[in-house]
């Protein structure tokens, strides 16, 4: 599985969320742009620059239906990495989408989903080292 897409880089800073990603047990980074940018709503593979550290991560741009919210969401869970990134400026590109938003029936078949998502995710960006 090969990347078909490169954006970026985008430019923003880590805000406060609503913690749903953590009490699912994939924390995310909520990044609120520097400028709007046009990204297409769904689950995409990035890299994620903050303090002069490349990390790796799966990014998710959307309403989150499931959770019946509204609200536009930027909000990335970065893989093996624990740490405070509130108020950090941070940079990320995106490598390839993984998948369209979608709803799911329940939390337990989203939480499932993120864990296939995940493993996309890190083959993706394991495939363009």
């Amino acid at each position: 599985m090969l990347p078909q897409i490169m954006q970026g880089p985008f430019f923003g800073t880590v805000i406060h969320g609503l913690h749903n990603g953590e009490s699912f047990g994939f924390p995310t980074a909520n990044i609120q742009l520097d400028t709007p940018q046009d990204i297409d709503l769904g689950v995409y593979a990035v890299t994620l620059q903050v303090d002069q550290q490349h990390l790796n991560g799966m990014m998710y741009v959307g309403t989150r239906p499931t959770l019946n919210l509204s609200e536009l969401s930027l909000e990335i869970h970065l893989f093996d990495f624990k740490g405070d990134l509130y108020g950090k400026s941070v940079s990320f590109i995106i490598v390839d989408k993984i998948r369209d938003e979608e709803r799911f029936n329940s939390t337990d078949e989203l939480i499932q989903q993120l864990y296939l998502d995940k493993q996309a995710a890190i083959q993706l960006l394991d495939s363009v080292k």
